[in-house]
């Protein structure tokens, strides 16, 4: 008989569920459930983790305990522990914050085994962000396994799932694109900008404006190589604040057109109700300008540039606009690269969940290993006085394997041969043949 038509019959021996491994539980809230002002009375500061960690356990919620605190979420992954269950954390939370659990109602969540994985790897790529694919979040959890493991809080199963998550998370990286098209106005401007000057190494940058938008853009512009910065704006301190943020110059915003001679991007954004950079300022300059092209970046409304500056040759300018355009796009890009993504977490969930399963079978094992080394212990003790009589180590070897073969097959053969109340002969047969090829080798 096939193989697969042996295993139609078996249903009284399958493997045990997945139910009898200990539950892998997540609990928590982000900004999807929560507003600030509740996520903030639960977050965790760098000083609290290593407590809230061994307080987890020291409490037997949790043989072993992971705790995510950012900006946007506060989640706890535990494995293990006794009345394991959504109130019970609510309320270790709250009590752990002072603050009422009944505050936390209907702003938290709660999942188990595969779709506590799932959660876990969807959080790591970056599907469950404000912005689709953003890699801090990564480096976050990288954080939060590293507070685990220093408190000894993270054991077999949890160090197994994290390493997993990051393998997951590179994988979802290296074959998707959701990380590489820009989904805000700043990473599309500096994205742009890249784009257009063939690189950012070793660039040179006018900063018009010293707000929050501006230190962005900034941000992501010291990050792909610019080194270079000059802050033009109307507050001195505040300019003179945002330039030594980022090892640049500041000055006032009448230098902009000797300014503009010696940098290769310009992003403004400013409350002016008038531009900032005239036609006539630019044209002057490009006319006596030896750095080729020049890139300029407005994301003021009111506009800070002319637009007529548009029209001189190697200038490229870009507005509020163009860039939303090219964020808007990315964002579609970025949500055609989740659905990719969430097959291969599919995938991954699927392995990981068959890796647990097989922890229910290691005792089973491990158990079957003694048994037969006990036997064959046995029998060397008995075969070893023949030897030692002197007789024919071939024959005693002959005889060892016989007589070992005999003693381990004993037990199951006088089991096939009795009616079994657990189990049908049918199905004990069926299990003999999976589990030792029989049908194969019969074939």
């Amino acid at each position: 008989m096939q193989s697969w038509a042996r295993s139609a019959t078996i249903q009284p021996l399958q493997r045990r569920s997945a139910g009898t491994v200990a539950a892998i539980f997540c609990f928590g809230l982000s900004h999807h459930t929560a507003p600030i002002a509740v996520r903030e009375k639960v977050a965790f500061s760098p000083e609290s983790l290593a407590v809230a960690h061994r307080d987890l356990l020291d409490q037997g919620l949790a043989k072993e305990a992971l705790i995510v605190s950012t900006c946007n979420r506060t989640e706890i992954y535990v494995h293990g522990g006794h009345g394991l269950n959504r109130q019970a954390l609510q309320n270790w939370l709250s009590a752990f914050h002072q603050i009422d659990p009944r505050s936390l109602d209907g702003h938290v969540y709660h999942s188990s085994d595969a779709e506590a994985v799932r959660h876990l790897f969807r959080v790591a790529c970056g599907l469950d962000s404000m912005i689709i694919g953003e890699p801090q979040i990564l480096g976050q959890v990288k954080d939060a396994y590293q507070v685990a493991a220093d408190t000894a809080s993270a054991g077999p199963v949890l160090n197994r799932l994290l390493h997993w998550t990051f393998r997951v998370a590179k994988r979802v990286r290296s074959e998707t694109a959701i990380g590489s098209a820009p989904v805000s106005v700043a990473y599309a401007a500096v994205s742009l900008a890249k784009q257009l000057l063939g690189g950012l190494e070793g660039r040179s940058v006018l900063l018009i404006g010293a707000g929050d938008t501006i230190e962005l853009v900034a941000t992501h512009l010291r990050e792909h190589g610019v080194s270079t910065f000059s802050v033009a704006n109307r507050s001195s301190e505040r300019g003179e604040q945002l330039a030594s943020k980022f090892a640049g110059n500041a000055h006032a915003l009448e230098m902009i057109p000797s300014l503009l001679h010696e940098v290769d991007v310009v992003v403004s954004c400013t409350a002016s109700s008038q531009p900032i950079v005239s036609r006539e300022a630019v044209s002057a300059v490009m006319a006596q300008r030896e750095r080729g092209d020049l890139m300029l970046v407005d994301l003021a409304v009111p506009r800070d540039i002319a637009p007529e500056v548009e029209s001189i040759e190697k200038c490229y300018l870009y507005t509020l606009d163009d860039l939303n355009d090219i964020a808007q796009a990315g964002m579609r890009a970025r949500r055609e690269a989740a659905a990719a993504a969430e097959l291969i977490i599919a995938d991954e969930v699927s392995q990981f969940q068959q890796w647990r399963e097989s922890l229910d079978v290691v005792p089973a094992i491990r158990r079957l290993r003694d048994h037969v080394e006990e036997r064959r212990l046995d029998e060397v003790r008995r075969f070893q006085h023949y030897l030692d009589q002197g007789q024919d180590p071939h024959a005693v070897l002959d005889a060892f394997s016989k007589a070992l073969i005999n003693k381990v097959l004993h037990d199951p053969i006088a089991t096939l041969r009795q009616p079994c109340q657990e189990a049908t002969n049918e199905s004990l047969v069926a299990a003999l043949d999976i589990l030792f090829h029989l049908s194969d080798a019969e074939g």
